[in-house]
């Protein structure tokens, strides 16, 4: 079954009689995983460890055992996030999805930190290398307190 965009979902939504026929229709393109779920799948596929995932993404690997627990009902920032796909190498689509499904604010090329962030995940680079960037650039650095 070939994936509809979002401008498709979109417009067939507007149009839409009713929303249950809607999500019934449409039930293969919804998101339908939590954030947790997402990044537990993506460790799996990638074939890493959640200890590799902290030391590439800067964090705690208790804090990152934390987050990953389905049992704890804390999520990732917008940050955590990014830091944590970051050390993952998703790419930017991945990356915009796993914001999505937590429900956080998509990495916005108009904004300068968003732009450097976007940058770093389109060029491979580390958190580390990132957060280099972005205190050049007089910014926000990646779990900066």
């Amino acid at each position: 079954m070939k994936p509809k965009d979002t401008e498709k979902l979109l417009e067939l939504l507007k149009k839409t009689g009713s929303i249950d026929a809607y999500l019934q229709e449409n039930k293969d393109f919804l998101l339908d995983c939590n954030i947790k779920e997402y990044l537990r799948a993506l460790i799996r596929e990638k074939g890493i460890t959640i200890v590799q995932l902290a030391s590439d993404a800067q964090l705690s690997e208790r804090y990152c055992f934390q987050l990953l627990s389905l049992s704890n009902p804390r999520h990732p920032s917008r940050d955590v996030l990014l830091s944590m796909c970051i050390g993952m190498q998703l790419n930017l689509d991945e990356t915009q999805t796993a914001l999505r499904i937590a429900k956080l604010a998509l990495l916005y090329p108009k904004d300068k930190r968003d732009s450097i962030l976007i940058y770093g995940i389109e060029h491979g680079k580390s958190v580390m290398d990132i957060n280099e960037l972005l205190y050049h650039h007089n910014l926000k650095c990646l779990c900066d307190s």
